[in-house]
């Protein structure tokens, strides 16, 4: 049987009505001590992730003996690639020289440098083509020719959509 708690709702709400925020504040507190703390069963949260799949998410991906094996042998290779490294390095180290690092920077900035010049060639040919293009279209004359072509094509846009519209009705085909 619930245990009712309707002397502190009385409490709480002629508290309200009185003006008395703090008998008011108290006795909301003692209804909300009373409500009851609403949690889950047990093993809720394994349910859900066995019935959406996820179960096998939970596993210790380093308590298989596999796993296990696998980075002590990366280890070990790593542990052997350091020990051949300085030898490595050496021989490296008498392949490449200074002048040959100069080098290469010269030459890829060289590359660099003609590659840009080839864009900017094309661009300005681009710029030059557009200007021969615009030049003529700002003249005055040209412009009043390019009004005119408008206007007449959207009357004929225009008597066209009229003339399409007009024709149509629930008859497709004229009956014989």
């Amino acid at each position: 049987m619930r245990p009712s708690h309707q002397h502190a709702l009385d409490r709480w709400l002629a508290a309200e009505r009185g003006s008395r925020p703090e008998e008011a504040e108290a006795a909301l507190h003692e209804l909300f001590a009373a409500l009851p703390l609403v949690a889950p069963p047990a093993g809720f949260a394994d349910r859900v992730l066995v019935r959406a799949g996820l179960a096998a998410a939970r596993r210790d991906l380093f308590a298989s003996r596999g796993v296990r094996l696998v980075l002590a042998a990366c280890l070990a290779a790593t542990g052997l690639g350091a020990l051949w490294l300085p030898p490595t390095l050496r021989v490296l180290a008498g392949l490449w020289s200074l002048s040959s690092f100069v080098r290469a920077g010269l030459e890829t900035l060289t590359g660099v440098t003609q590659w840009l010049a080839s864009v900017l060639r094309l661009g300005e040919l681009l710029v030059t083509v557009g200007r021969a293009l615009t030049e003529p279209l700002t003249l005055p004359q040209v412009t009043a020719v390019l009004v005119i072509c408008l206007l007449a094509s959207s009357l004929g846009f225009r008597f066209l959509r009229d003339q399409i519209t007009g024709e149509r009705n629930w008859t497709y085909v004229d009956r014989v």
